[in-house]
C-alpha cells in the first residue's frame, strides 16, 4: 500500500494574474512557467498501518501509535543559503483515516487572534499538504493548517487556478504550542481522498502529495512598508507591517523563485511493509 504527497508554494504573480486566480481565471489569464521536466525526485516517506489506532486529536503526538510513526526531518530552505529550523513530519492510518503531525521549530510564531474567513490563513505561520490527482497537477488539493489548527483548504488546476471555495470534507485538526514553537495533528477520511479521485490506500497505489511550511516572522524595523497585492497574501492587508515570508519544503523543485504548484514539487508517501 502506497500514498504520496506533493507540496507546493508560491512565486510572487502581478495583481491582474492573483486576481483570475481568486475568480477561477483560465490559463489564458496566467503566465506558467518555463516547461519543466517531470518529477525526478525519488524521495518517499513511508506511512505506517496501525490498526484500531487510537489518537485523540488535540495537537499532541503522545499517543502509542505515534511512537510507531517514521520522523521525517528533511525540511530545507530551497531559496536560502541557511539551514531551515527544525521541521519534523509523522503519519500512520488505519482503516478509516490518514493521521498526520507537524512538529515545527518557530521562535517568532505569527498568528492572528481573529480571522475574517479561512483564507486569513494566508497571513499566518502554517504547515501544508498538498494531494494530487495527477503528475501534471490538472487537479489538485491543498491543505493550509496554522498553529491554532485552523484550516484553509482549496482546490487547484495547474497554472495556479486556484478555487478557495472548495472545501475538504470531514478533515479534523489542533494545534498546540510548545517551548519550541508549535505542533499540529490532523485527520482526514480515507473516504474523502478517494472521493476526489485519488488512489485508495491499497498495495502498490501512491498518492501524489507535498510537504511544506510557510515560515513567517514580524517585522520589527520600524521601517515604513508599502504593502503588495502578490499570490502569498492573495491581496489581504494586515492592521500592521506584513510578515516577512520564508519557504519551507520537503523537496526542492529546483527553481529559482519560490514555487510548489508545478510538477518538480512532486514527493512520495507509501504504505509502510
Amino acid at each position: 500500500m502506497r500514498i504520496s504527497f506533493i507540496l507546493i508554494a508560491a512565486t510572487t504573480l502581478s495583481v491582474a494574474n492573483w486576481r483570475a486566480l481568486a475568480t477561477g481565471g483560465g490559463p489564458d489569464q496566467l503566465t506558467p512557467p518555463p516547461a519543466l521536466a517531470s518529477p525526478t525526485t525519488t524521495k518517499t516517506y513511508a506511512v505506517r498501518l496501525a490498526p484500531n489506532v487510537a489518537i485523540t486529536l488535540d495537537g499532541r503526538a503522545d499517543e502509542a501509535a505515534w511512537a510507531q510513526a517514521n520522523v521525517e526531518r528533511g525540511f530545507i530552505f530551497p531559496w536560502k543559503t541557511i539551514p531551515a529550523p527544525p521541521t519534523e513530519f509523522r503519519a500512520v492510518c488505519d482503516e478509516r483515516y490518514l493521521y498526520f503531525h507537524f512538529r515545527v521549530h518557530d521562535g517568532d510564531v505569527v498568528v492572528l487572534d481573529q480571522l475574517r474567513d479561512e483564507e486569513d490563513a494566508v497571513l499566518e505561520d502554517r504547515v501544508e499538504l498538498y494531494f494530487a490527482a495527477d503528475a501534471e497537477l490538472h487537479d489538485y488539493y491543498c491543505v493550509e493548517i496554522d498553529s491554532r489548527g485552523r484550516v484553509f483548504d482549496y482546490r487547484g488546476r495547474y497554472y495556479r487556478q486556484l478555487d478557495p471555495k472548495w472545501n475538504l470534507q470531514g478533515i479534523e485538526a489542533q494545534g498546540a504550542p510548545t517551548p519550541e514553537g508549535y505542533e499540529v495533528e490532523a485527520r482526514i477520511p480515507l473516504s474523502r481522498l478517494e472521493a476526489m479521485g485519488l488512489p485508495s490506500l491499497l498495495a502498490g497505489e501512491r498518492i501524489r502529495c507535498g510537504l511544506y511550511r510557510a515560515e513567517f516572522s514580524h517585522d520589527r524595523s520600524g521601517k515604513q512598508v508599502v504593502v503588495k497585492e502578490t499570490i502569498h497574501n492573495r491581496g489581504r492587508k494586515t492592521e500592521g507591517p506584513p510578515p516577512i515570508e520564508a519557504w519551507i519544503s520537503w523537496v526542492d523543485p529546483g527553481t529559482a523563485e519560490p514555487d510548489f504548484h508545478i510538477p518538480s514539487s512532486l514527493g512520495f508517501l507509501e504504505l509502510a511493509k
